[in-house]
């Protein structure tokens, strides 16, 4: 007869076991900075060299504009510090140079993530001198900038032969006539150059009156592309004259990137739909030849497509491990811009007297992974013992982590003959003392075992408030939430408070509901049947429910 103690973090909350630690970059025990460009928005866009340094990072420091889904790529490991600016929160540059030499100083390999490519306006250069400054190796990894994929993405080419040669790319970040600005906007008026300008949502009106009052004619294209090569993505086509009035109906928010020049009005390529009403002009009134606006774009993810029904939506996903969820991809797989936001860690119990009381008489510890064997040694040190409380009891590692855990502490364990998820009711038998002991979630020991008790270790609790989301839940661009756990209900509302009511939600199943309720969130709808593609499902009902005309 034997007793065998499973230590356990509860139903549902095992997380995959991660992938070995990669080789740190560092050179003679000083990190590095590498600069990464991490696209206009699509994640498909981010380079292969950036997505490959992600994986290896430290450290990772990003930009607001680089998309969430980007940081899947990054080790569970890795800490992620947001610096983006925005109205509501901002670091000054000076705080985010101090920051990559800090991180760098102490040993870590630190990730640099900014939207589009470093150096084009991105500020990369004056991170870099930073770092030299301080004596840190910096590298830059160039990406895809907005400036050409956004235009692109709604099919206009910046340059096309025979309509322009010549591109010029300008941040609208200053007014004309500002002191500080070194944009010769007379100039670019006077020129036949494709006008490209980023960050000029706010100066829109200043920056039409600018470009006309140099000589660029009333009737030029002009297009505007928010949110560029994401989902979400919607394409204003005007002329320069009307812009700022269409703008405003069109209700045009940032980051959008504007275009000004007769290759606006082209649409040589349809990789994402214009997601508005079009407002193209004649093109005998805007002096632009008819071949110039090339076909319609495709239907594919076009808002409330069958292909794509969730097509120019923001979804919200708050997440209870590191891991990108299959919730999420099935959400994009339905056109979704899909915002992913980890909720709630792993800690160890608060009390751990029942794992004291546990040990003696036992003959066997199971546990599933380093977790877990992090939390014994904390439980064990707060009831003032040490791991010399588990002598005599044989160790057994149900995955490699908790094997390696223990065997950096100095003990020895038994593996499992069988991997095993011990909390989420997978069977494994595992060799105990010579016997082959079945662990099966609550299930009754079996023959030959006198006892099968199991001990919680760890629990879920909220991490710290994502700003980012906090911000984009307070401006209403997020347009609905899915809830596939009672925990990530929780946490998310625990982290952000009440959501607001434009918000649609939708919950997976009776506890997940029951603990919406308890924390005060609305729950708009419920799957029929729990699951991933039942709960993407009636998302997709909720916004085709609200897209529908009333009567």
């Amino acid at each position: 007869m034997h007793a065998v103690v499973v230590a356990t973090t509860g139903p549902g909350s095992r997380r995959p076991e991660p992938d070995p630690a990669p080789v740190a970059l560092g050179r003679s025990g000083t990190g590095e900075v590498w600069l990464v460009g991490a696209g206009p928005g699509d994640p498909g866009l981010l380079t292969v060299r950036g997505r490959e340094l992600l994986a290896r990072a430290d450290v990772v420091v990003t930009d607001r504009l680089a998309a969430a889904v980007l940081l899947d790529a990054a080790r569970p490991e890795a800490r992620v510090i947001h610096v983006g600016k925005s109205p509501t929160l901002s670091r000054s540059q000076e705080e985010v140079n101090q920051i990559l030499v800090e991180e760098a100083r102490a040993g870590a390999m630190v990730v640099r993530l900014k939207g589009g490519d470093p150096f084009l306006f991105g500020r990369g250069g004056e991170e870099a001198e930073a770092c030299a400054a301080a004596g840190i190796p910096c590298t830059v990894v160039p990406g895809v900038s907005s400036a050409i994929a956004a235009p692109a993405y709604a099919g206009i080419p910046v340059t096309h032969r025979g309509v322009a040669q010549d591109i010029a790319i300008v941040s609208g970040h200053l007014p004309p006539g500002h002191p500080q600005s070194t944009v010769d906007w007379a100039a670019l008026a006077a020129s036949r150059a494709t006008i490209v300008v980023l960050m000029g949502v706010a100066r829109l009106i200043d920056i039409v009156e600018a470009l006309m009052r140099g000589g660029r004619p009333p009737t030029t294209p002009a297009a505007v592309i928010e949110r560029g090569t994401t989902p979400a993505q919607r394409v204003l086509r005007t002329t320069l004259d009307a812009l700022a009035v269409d703008a405003v109906a069109f209700q045009l928010r940032s980051p959008a990137v504007l275009v000004v020049g007769a290759v606006a009005a082209r649409r040589d390529a349809a990789v994402l739909p214009d997601l508005a009403p079009d407002l193209t002009p004649d093109p005998a009134s805007a002096g632009q030849d008819p071949a110039g606006a090339v076909g319609q774009a495709g239907a594919v993810g076009q808002v409330g497509s069958a292909a794509a029904p969730l097509a120019g939506l923001r979804v919200l996903v708050p997440r209870t491990r590191a891991r990108q969820g299959l919730l999420a991809r099935r959400l994009r797989e339905l056109g979704a811009e899909v915002v992913e936001t980890v909720v709630s860690q792993l800690v160890p119990v608060a009390d751990g007297s029942a794992l004291r009381a546990a040990l003696p008489g036992a003959d066997g510890l199971v546990l599933a992974d380093a977790d877990e064997v992090a939390a014994t040694v904390t439980l064990l040190r707060a009831q003032g013992t040490d791991v010399r409380a588990l002598a005599g009891l044989t160790l057994v590692a149900a995955s490699d982590s908790a094997a390696a855990a223990l065997a950096g502490l100095g003990l020895t364990a038994v593996r499992s003959s069988a991997e095993v998820q011990v909390a989420n009711r997978m069977v494994t038998e595992v060799p105990v003392s010579g016997l082959r002991v079945v662990v099966c979630g609550d299930a009754p020991p079996p023959a030959g075992i006198r006892t099968m008790r199991r001990v919680r270790l760890l629990t879920d609790a909220a991490t710290e408030a994502d700003p980012r989301i906090a911000q984009e839940l307070r401006h209403g661009d997020i347009d609905a939430v899915a809830l596939a756990s009672s925990t990530a209900a929780r946490c998310l509302a625990e982290l952000y408070g009440p959501l607001p009511e434009s918000v649609l939600v939708a919950a997976m199943g009776r506890r997940t509901v029951q603990a919406c309720e308890a924390a005060g969130l609305r729950v708009d709808a419920v799957p029929p049947e729990p699951g991933i593609y039942p709960l993407a499902a009636v998302v997709a009902e909720l916004v085709a429910a609200r897209r529908a005309p009333t009567a």
